[in-house]
C-alpha cells in the first residue's frame, strides 16, 4: 500500500528512481542539444550568414519538433500511467497509434519545405544570400523528419516505461556519427568533398538513419517482448471509445506545444527586425541557452514520468508529495545553471568565434537568460511535469498560451517595430515566464491536477 514505506525509505526510492530516470534523459537531450550548438560552431567559421540560413532552417525544424513532442508527450502522459497500472496492451495501442499521427506530421511539414522552400524561409529573411545558403540546407534536412518522428515515439515512450537508456544510447552513437560527418562534409576533411551547409544537411539525416535503424532493432529484433512492440493486432483493437479518451488529454498537449512553438517562431520574427546580425546572435544564444537550461528541462521530463507512474497506480499523495520535491529540485538547477551560464560568457564568445559587432548584445542577453533561468525552470517543471502528469492539459494550454500571446508576443513586437535592440526583445520575451508563475503556482498548490485518468479505461 502506498502509506507503508517510512520518510527515510520513500525519500531513498525517490531519488533512485530519479537517478535512474533522469541521468539518461539528461545525457540523451545534451546529446541532442550538442548537435545544434556543434552544427552552430562549426558553421560560424563560415561566416555569419551561414550561421544566419541554420538559424532559419532550425527555425522551421523547431515548429515541426515542437509539434512532434505534443503528439508524444500526450502519448507519454497515458504511457507512464499505464505502466503504473502494469497495463502492456494499452501502452502498445498508445505507441502504435501515437506512431502513425507521428508520421504524418512528419509528412505536413516535410512536403511544404520541398515545395514552397523559399516562401518559408522570406518569412524570417529577404537576405538573398541566407535564402540561398538556407534552401541548400533546406532541401536535404527535411528528409529526416519522418525518421525524427518514428525515433522520437520510440525514445519517449521508453522513458515513460522507465528505459530511458535506450534513446540515450541510440541517440550517443548518432551523434558520433553526426559529428565525424560534419566534420569531413562540411569542410572537406577524411577525404570527403567540402560541401558547407550541405554537408552539415546531410550529416545530419544520415545520423538520424543511424538512430533509427538503432532503436527499431531493439525494439523488433533484439528484445522481441518490449513492452512499445505494437503490432497490427494493437492497430486493428484501437476504437473510437479509446481514441477519443487518449486525444481529449493529447490535443491540448498538442495544441499547447504547436502554437507555443509559433509563437517562438514568431519572435525570431521580431528579432529579424534587427538585421541579419540579430538573426545570428539569437541563433547563438537560442542554442547555448537551451544547453545550460537543459538539465533543468529533463528534471521535469523525468518528474511527469515518475508521478504519472504514480497516478496511475493510484497513489495520488505520493505522486503530490514527488511534485514538492521536483520543484526545489529544479529551481535550483535553474540557480545553478544560470550562474553558470553567466560565469562563462567570456568562453562561450570565444567558442562561437563571436565579432566584435555581436559580442555586446549576445552578453547582455546571455545575462539575461542567466539571471531568468531558474524562474523559467520552475515554469517548465510546473507544466510538464506537474500538471500533464496528471491530465490537467487543458488548464496548462490556456496558462501557456495565454501567458504568450496575450503577453509576451505583443510586446515584443510593440519594442522591435521600435526598432529596439536584440537583447531588449530578448527580455521582453520573458515576461511570459513572470505572469505564467503567478498564474500557475496557485493551481499547482490546488492540488486539482493530481488525478488517475487511465483507472476506467480497459
Amino acid at each position: 500500500m502506498e502509506g507503508t514505506l517510512s520518510l527515510k525509505d520513500e525519500n531513498k526510492r525517490f531519488y533512485k528512481v530519479l537517478i535512474s530516470l533522469c541521468i539518461p534523459i539528461i545525457i540523451q537531450n545534451l546529446i541532442s542539444t550538442s548537435v545544434n550548438v556543434i552544427d552552430t560552431v562549426m558553421i560560424s567559421s563560415l561566416g555569419e550568414t551561414s550561421v544566419a540560413s541554420i538559424g532559419v532552417a532550425n527555425q522551421f525544424f523547431f515548429l515541426f519538433n515542437m509539434s512532434l513532442s505534443g503528439i508524444t508527450g500526450g502519448a507519454g502522459v497515458f504511457i507512464s500511467q499505464f505502466f503504473g497500472k502494469s497495463d502492456v496492451n494499452n501502452i502498445r495501442k498508445v505507441t502504435g497509434f501515437s506512431t502513425i499521427l507521428a508520421i504524418i506530421l512528419s509528412l505536413v511539414f516535410l512536403i511544404p519545405a520541398l515545395i514552397i522552400p523559399t516562401k518559408i524561409i522570406n518569412i524570417f529573411s529577404y537576405d538573398p544570400e541566407v535564402v540561398k545558403q538556407c534552401i541548400e540546407y533546406f532541401s536535404i534536412v527535411v528528409f529526416c523528419y519522418p525518421l525524427i518522428a518514428i525515433s522520437t515515439v520510440f525514445s519517449m515512450g521508453s522513458r515513460g516505461v522507465r528505459n530511458p537508456k535506450l534513446g540515450m544510447f541510440c541517440s550517443a552513437i548518432a551523434l558520433c556519427v553526426n559529428i565525424v560527418l560534419n566534420y569531413g562534409l562540411i569542410f572537406g576533411n577524411l577525404g570527403l568533398p567540402a560541401l558547407g551547409v550541405k554537408g552539415a544537411a546531410l550529416a545530419t539525416v544520415i545520423a538520424r538513419i543511424v538512430e533509427l535503424i538503432l532503436i527499431l532493432s531493439y525494439v523488433y529484433l533484439l528484445k522481441k517482448d518490449y513492452i512499445l512492440r505494437f503490432g497490427i493486432n494493437n492497430l486493428k483493437s484501437l476504437n473510437s471509445e479509446f481514441i477519443n479518451s487518449l486525444l481529449a488529454k493529447s490535443l491540448p498537449i498538442f495544441l499547447n506545444d504547436s502554437l507555443w512553438a509559433v509563437g517562438t517562431v514568431l519572435y525570431s520574427v521580431a528579432y529579424s527586425k534587427a538585421g541579419t546580425s540579430a538573426i545570428a546572435a539569437s541563433q547563438i544564444a537560442t542554442s547555448t541557452g537551451n544547453f545550460f537550461i537543459m538539465t533543468a528541462v529533463c528534471i521535469a521530463n523525468g518528474a511527469a514520468i515518475m508521478l504519472g507512474n504514480e497516478l496511475g497506480a493510484d497513489y495520488i499523495d505520493r505522486a503530490i508529495n514527488y511534485a514538492k520535491k521536483f520543484s526545489v529540485l529544479v529551481f535550483l538547477a535553474g540557480l545553478v545553471f544560470g550562474g553558470l551560464l553567466i560565469l562563462n560568457i567570456p568562453i562561450l564568445l570565444k567558442v562561437f568565434t563571436v565579432s566584435d559587432t555581436l559580442a555586446p548584445d549576445i552578453t547582455k542577453i546571455f545575462i539575461i537568460m542567466g539571471i531568468l533561468m531558474a524562474l523559467k525552470s520552475f515554469n517548465v517543471l510546473l507544466v510538464i511535469g506537474i500538471l500533464r502528469s496528471g491530465g490537467d492539459t487543458k488548464y496548462a494550454l490556456f496558462l501557456e498560451l495565454g501567458c504568450m500571446w496575450l503577453v509576451s508576443i505583443p510586446l515584443t513586437f510593440i519594442a522591435a517595430l521600435k526598432g529596439a535592440p536584440i537583447y531588449v526583445l530578448v527580455l521582453l520575451t520573458y515576461s511570459e515566464e513572470l505572469v505564467k508563475f503567478i498564474f500557475g503556482m496557485p493551481r499547482a498548490l490546488s492540488k486539482k491536477w493530481a488525478a488517475n485518468i487511465v483507472k476506467e479505461m480497459d
